[in-house]
């Protein structure tokens, strides 16, 4: 059954609005995957505030236009699903990466920015470090020092504490 014109016109506006919200997206293939396997992923970059749509190359196209990205076509050759990355980006592109070489299927490539990446760079993004892991990374560097400084004054109240209690002894002995 064929896609009435205003369902195709939904389609792209879902699509337009999807990229304009999106850090990044990345174009996989789909063709052998079971349909447990897209649910499955798409759950997971769910929890992840990323989404994952299957998408006809034309209406992608002209969603791409609309929301001012350029157009791979190079990468929209055969069946197409998209990956949009809202917030983290190596989180869900590492996920994705990792979920595609279990089903050994190619990564196409991704649109970061105004750039395009192949499936080199796309690799090159999920081995970043994510969100957390950079909070973390900053949390510790910011903690560090005052840690240091709280042992060093620590230590140096120990030392006040045993040298007047040797004292006291000294005195009581006496």
């Amino acid at each position: 059954m064929p896609v009435t014109r205003e369902r195709k016109s939904e389609l792209v506006s879902e699509l337009t609005k999807e990229l304009k919200q999106a850090q990044a997206v990345i174009i996989t293939d789909y063709r052998t995957l079971k349909v447990a396997d897209l649910q499955g992923i798409r759950n997971e970059l769910r929890g992840m505030k990323a989404g994952y749509h299957v998408a006809k190359n034309t209406l992608l196209e002209i969603a791409l236009k609309e929301a001012g990205l350029p157009v791979p076509t190079n990468l929209l050759d055969g069946p197409t699903a998209v990956a949009f990355l809202r917030e983290d980006l190596a989180g869900p592109a590492k996920k994705l990466n990792t979920f595609f070489k279990e089903k050994e299927l190619p990564i196409r490539g991704a649109i970061v920015g105004q750039t395009i990446y192949d499936a080199k760079g796309v690799e090159n993004l999920a081995n970043l470090p994510s969100r957390n892991d950079l909070y973390a990374g900053v949390l510790g560097a910011l903690q560090g020092p005052s840690a240091s400084l709280v042992g060093v004054l620590n230590g140096v109240l120990a030392q006040l504490v045993y040298t007047l209690q040797a004292k006291a002894d000294q005195g009581a002995a006496a």
